[in-house]
């Protein structure tokens, strides 16, 4: 927080009080800007400064995570709650169907993946949201930029060494409720039980009902099932009630610690860094672990002539048990679904004393599942699986700066990110049913080698003479970007001992060993103008060339902006208005590139492997001879998918900078998205091709605000927060072909509706009786109509009296149209509070975990309110108006379409982060040469208001089959400068 400048005149020798104005902005603050720096007073464009102190106030393991909710216009998803796992983040709407993610420039450095940096090291971000900010980056830049810098050393500070570091533990917030083994049993029973069987269960119990019916007892996968009179011995089912949420969650410890040493003379600065964070997760089966290490440098060696470097490297090891299937649509995908797909009846192991029918004893064993088919136990996934991703990165790049005359500024760098990428996989050899089993011990080893590249060369003149100020920018960049992979997999290790994980143990179905390769470059040339007459006119004019590699025929994209500017504030015809510190009008247009494709986007598709289909019998001897097929013919023309942006913005500042803020209104036009068309079917194309043919709109307005005030000496507050309003839409196609993805096409791209919309059937309730169909469907007969009582009532909306796809409709977006974040805080003596809160609105979500536990029970335990569920024992009640059903038939598949009966709200409002310290005195600690001392705790994600009846409304893609979850963490803190 800095401070108004005030002045007093000394007319006598004495003491004079001065009372410091607190000022939230400093219009002198130097920000970071597309290859280089500006003033914050004197930007044009759009960016959000980020304070470092924000970010680090949320435990997480890197800086996407901690930017949700602290940019007007930034979009953060946190998509699942596994250690290590990072955030989608979105500037200003999703503008494309191809990668949406905005890049990061950390130092210099270009980057799509932050996961290397620890949020400590981290000194500003800065945020460039409109095109006239972001054009800088030409083909980057299309969906925003996010500038990094880290610390660094002063000169002429003394070492300077800071400790942080915090302990704490993560717990499950939410729980599902779902049937207990009684109440499911009897359910069960109902929709799938004959009459014998449920007359058998109670006159017989359930114990015998299970041994009879589903064939426990006679397996020697199960326990011999008690039975008072001829087992008493036996495993007693009915005695088990096991909650499998509990045995899946955990509570978790999270931990970091991080050290820094900062300092430098008049010539050489430094700043170095080591940092440990460790992650259990809330579900079984899941760690991650992270050491990183940075050092930045800088030598000034002659007074034309700087020297530096930011090297920054990173080494993780991430254990997750079917890490793959975090939310997917498989039972057995992961940990999380399995456990659903466990019938509350089975122990979680067998207890002591459990005897098959052979008379192996099964004590300790994990249990078989007794009731579904295809079933694994999440406790086999975790026992016997030893996955294991361990990635080491090296990133950061070197720099001379050269000031051959004065104001001219000459950068020369070369920037590097190099990462090793291994993932093995060692799978035990295994019986515990007939499906859940694994016959040999199973393999798969795999590389993964990434390395980009890129140099710049960099000049900047800036002067200013008189009321003239100007910068300009000129530079040249190149880049590379080279991925290698090779992997291969194999069975039957002989001495499967740890030592002995590898392929070349490896002694049955040993694979063909496969590598890939791919690489692209760009070639840039940019240029920069900006300038301010009077501190009051500002423009700021940018132009970019980018060639790319994945563009055969069209290399070459150019990418202009402008942004213009009036400090309203510095008018003579303001001067009257005290009460106002700044005011400033900006205005700004500009395109930027997008080339996110695959490297073969316009290369022919051949396929030349066989003999099916592609070799020929050619020859006298009517031999098989090597040929090849076409795939996929390429469209010709394909240049660069591209992105124009209007923005308008209004920053003031007022009451002596206590209240700050900013209103901006932009419309941001993707043009030529790149799409697959699928061509006429005599063409032989077996994929679609790409082509430029889709255009997206996302338009909006953002508001911040921030006020803060000293009320006494001892006491300040301070109140921030941010809004946006996004809308999103295809407007055309253009020749492209509609895209459907996930359950039932539940999720659709097409023209005139939001990207990835939900398509569907508007579901209204549950017909009565067969009668009440064929009166609403008229387009059947009693002998076709698949509709019958009980069954789901979907809205005829074409009137023709069937339902078919012509009746589906636009039932939502998944993308929210508001985004908010809160920020509080208070400062009191020695005590600080922070509360932070963040929110979304307006999306929706499609929870495929209730069509699981609304079903008939035959592959997942169910949901309570399916004990209501329409069956045939209340049909005629229900025709009659004597009881209401919950759910329609759970039997008849036309009740499962995809549907707005399971598409509900993923609005949300949630205390993201509260946290209460303590800063010991001073006079406590500087004796020991302490400069500060504080602690504090920390509870993440305390409460959630909500609608949403999953585990958690962040869900990756907007269709929830069991998402790993958010936990609540607390934690306790301190920090310490020496």
């Amino acid at each position: 927080m800095g401070c108004e400048a005030q002045e007093r005149k000394i007319t006598a020798a004495g003491t004079v009080d001065v009372v410091l104005s607190s000022s939230s902005v400093m219009l002198n603050e130097v920000v970071a800007i597309g290859y280089g720096t500006m003033k914050k007073s004197d930007l044009t464009g759009s960016v959000t400064t980020v304070a470092a102190d924000k970010l680090q106030k949320t435990p997480s393991p890197s800086l996407a995570n901690a930017l949700q909710g602290q940019a007007a216009g930034v979009t953060v998803n946190s998509l699942s709650g596994r250690p290590g796992a990072s955030a989608e983040v979105r500037i200003r709407g999703v503008g494309t169907i191809n990668n949406s993610a905005p890049i990061y420039v950390v130092d210099g450095v270009i980057t799509d993946d932050i996961a290397f940096l620890s949020p400590s090291d981290i000194q500003s971000v800065e945020v460039l949201k409109d095109a006239s900010a972001t054009a800088i980056y030409g083909s980057r830049g299309a969906n925003g930029v996010i500038i990094v810098t880290t610390k660094g050393g002063q000169a002429r500070q003394r070492a300077q060494i800071t400790f942080d570091a915090y302990v704490g533990v993560q717990t499950r917030w939410k729980k599902l409720d779902v049937m207990n083994a009684k109440d499911f049993a009897e359910t069960y029973l109902k929709f799938n039980g004959t009459a014998k069987a449920r007359e058998y269960y109670e006159t017989n119990g359930f114990n015998a009902w299970l041994s009879r019916y589903m064939g426990v007892g006679s397996s020697s996968y199960y326990p011999t099932v008690y039975d008072a009179d001829t087992n008493p011995t036996g495993f007693d089912y009915a005695s088990q009630d096991t909650d499998w949420q509990d045995e899946v969650f955990r509570n978790a410890l999270i931990q970091n610690y991080h050290l820094s040493i900062d300092g430098g003379n008049d010539q050489f600065t430094y700043s170095m860094s080591g940092s440990w964070f460790k992650q259990e997760g809330t579900i079984i089966g899941s760690d991650y672990s992270r050491f990183t290490g940075r050092l930045n440098t800088s030598y000034k060696a002659t007074p034309w002539l700087k020297i530096g470097e930011n090297i920054s490297f990173m080494s993780s090891v991430a254990k997750n048990a079917y890490e793959s299937g975090d939310n997917s649509e498989s039972a057995g995908a992961n940990i999380l679904s399995a456990a659903f797909a466990m019938a509350p009846w089975d122990p979680a192991r067998y207890p002591q004393g459990s005897v098959n029918k052979n008379g192996d004893d099964l004590s300790g064993q994990i249990s078989a599942a007794s009731n579904f088919k295809n079933v694994t136990n999440p406790l086999s996934m975790i026992e016997y699986s030893n996955p294991k991703v361990r990635n080491e990165r090296w990133v950061g790049n070197v720099f001379a700066d050269i000031t051959p005359i004065p104001y001219l500024t000459w950068r020369s760098s070369y920037s590097f990110d190099y990462k090793i990428t291994t993932d093995k996989s060692f799978s035990e050899a295994y019986e515990i049913s007939s499906y859940d089993k694994r016959e040999k011990n199973f393999l798969s080893s795999s590389m993964a080698r990434t390395y980009n590249w890129n140099v710049d060369e960099i000049l900047t003149y800036a002067r200013t003479i008189g009321k003239h100020d100007f910068t300009a920018m000129a530079g040249f960049t190149v880049e590379e970007y080279n991925y290698y992979s090779i992997g291969n997999s194999g069975s039957t290790i002989l001495n499967p001992v740890e030592k002995n994980w590898y392929l070349s143990q490896v002694t049955d179905d040993y694979g063909t060993p496969s590598d890939g390769v791919s690489r692209s470059r760009r070639q840039s040339w940019l240029g920069r103008l900006h300038y301010a007459y009077n501190n009051r006119y500002l423009a700021t004019f940018n132009f970019r060339a980018d060639g790319s590699s994945k563009f055969p025929e069209n290399k070459w994209g150019y990418f202009p902006s402008f942004s213009l500017a009036w400090r309203i504030s510095q008018e003579n015809f303001m001067r009257d208005a005290q009460w106002l510190n700044d005011l400033k009008l900006r205005v700004g247009w500009g395109k930027v590139g997008n080339d996110n494709i695959g490297n073969d986007a316009f290369t022919l598709n051949m396929f030349n492997t066989g003999p099916t289909f592609v070799d020929y019998v050619l020859g006298v001897d009517q031999q098989l001879a090597n040929g090849a097929a076409v795939l996929t013919w390429i469209n010709n023309g394909g240049h660069w998918e591209n992105t124009e942006q209007w923005s308008v913005g209004i920053d003031f500042g007022m009451f002596n900078n206590r209240l700050t803020g900013s209103v901006e209104g932009f419309i941001r036009n993707t043009n030529d998205m790149l799409m697959s068309v699928t061509a006429p079917a005599q063409t032989g194309n077996r994929y679609a091709a790409t082509a430029n043919v889709g255009k997206v709109r996302n338009k909006g307005i953002e508001i911040s605000l921030e006020h803060r005030n000293s009320l006494t000496r001892d006491f300040e507050y301070s109140i921030s927060g941010n809004v946006s309003f996004i809308d999103n839409k295809l407007t055309s196609l253009n020749g492209g072909s509609p895209i459907y993805t996930n359950y039932s096409n539940v999720q659709v791209v097409d023209q005139g509706h939001s990207l990835y919309y939900f398509w569907g059937y508007q579901y209204d309730g549950i017909y009565k009786t067969d009668e009440e169909v064929l009166e609403y469907l008229t387009g059947y007969t009693a002998e076709d109509t698949p509709f019958h009582a009980g069954d789901a009532k979907y809205r005829d909306v074409n009137g023709d009296g069937r339902i078919d796809d012509n009746d589906r409709v636009d039932l939502g977006s998944s993308i929210p149209w508001l985004n908010y974040g809160i920020n509080l805080g208070a400062y009191w003596k020695n005590v600080d509070l922070q509360l932070f809160f963040q929110g979304v609105g307006g999306n929706k979500i499609y929870n495929q975990m209730r069509h699981r536990l609304e079903s008939n029970g035959s592959t997942s335990v169910l949901s309570p309110m399916m004990a209501y569920a329409w069956c045939t024992d209340v049909q005629e009640a229900y025709a009659n108006g004597e009881v209401d059903v919950t759910a329609p038939n759970p039997k008849n598949t036309v009740n499962y379409y995809a549907s707005s009966r399971f598409l509900e709200s993923g609005s949300y409002f949630r205390l993201k982060n509260l946290q209460i310290g303590y800063t010991l005195p001073k006079k406590w600690i500087s004796k020991a040469g302490f400069q500060n001392c504080r602690f504090y705790f920390q509870g993440s994600n305390l409460f959630t208001c909500t609608k949403y009846k999953g585990f958690d409304p962040e869900v990756s893609s907007g269709v929830d089959y069991g998402n790993y979850p958010q936990s609540r963490t607390y934690i306790f803190g301190v920090n310490i400068v020496y």
